[in-house]
C-alpha cells in the first residue's frame, strides 16, 4: 500500500536511546529543512504549527569494537520555533529519539528524529 508521503513501505518511527546507537554523537552543524515548491520554483524553511524543522548534523562515533558500524555524519531533525544553538564538537543527547526506516523507488535508509536536543 503506498503512502501519503511516498513509498510503499509501512514503517513506523522506532523509539530510541541515543546512548545505544553510538559511544557518542557530537554536534556539529544546524541547518534549516527547506521545501520545494514546483509551482513557484523556490525554496522556503519547512513549517507546522509554528515551527520550522531544524536538522542537527551530529557526528557519529561508534562503540569500541563495532566492526559493523564507522565514524559518520547522522543528521537529527527537530522541530522549534527558533534555531538551536550548540556547542560543536561537544557531545549532544536528544529527548525522544526516533528512527524511521524508509523505502522509495528501490532505495532505503534510516530518518533520525527528535522532540530537542541538550547539551551540557
Amino acid at each position: 500500500m503506498a503512502r501519503k508521503n511516498g513509498g510503499y513501505a509501512d514503517f513506523a518511527p522506532i523509539p530510541v536511546n541515543g546512548a545505544t546507537l553510538a559511544s557518542q554523537l557530537l554536534a556539529e552543524d544546524v541547518s534549516v529543512v527547506e521545501v520545494y515548491d514546483e509551482e513557484t520554483k523556490t525554496r522556503s524553511p519547512k513549517t507546522r504549527d509554528g515551527l520550522t524543522q531544524y536538522e542537527i548534523q551530529t557526528l557519529f562515533i561508534p562503540f569500541d569494537g563495532d566492526e559493523r558500524h564507522t565514524v559518520a555524519i547522522v543528521p537529527v531533525k527537530v522541530w522549534a520555533k527558533a534555531k538551536p544553538s550548540i556547542k560543536v564538537n561537544a557531545p549532544v543527547a536528544f529527548v525522544n529519539m526516533k528512527v524511521t526506516p524508509w523505502a522509495m523507488n528501490g532505495q532505503s535508509g534510516l530518518s533520525y528524529s527528535a522532540d530537542g536536543l541538550k547539551q551540557d
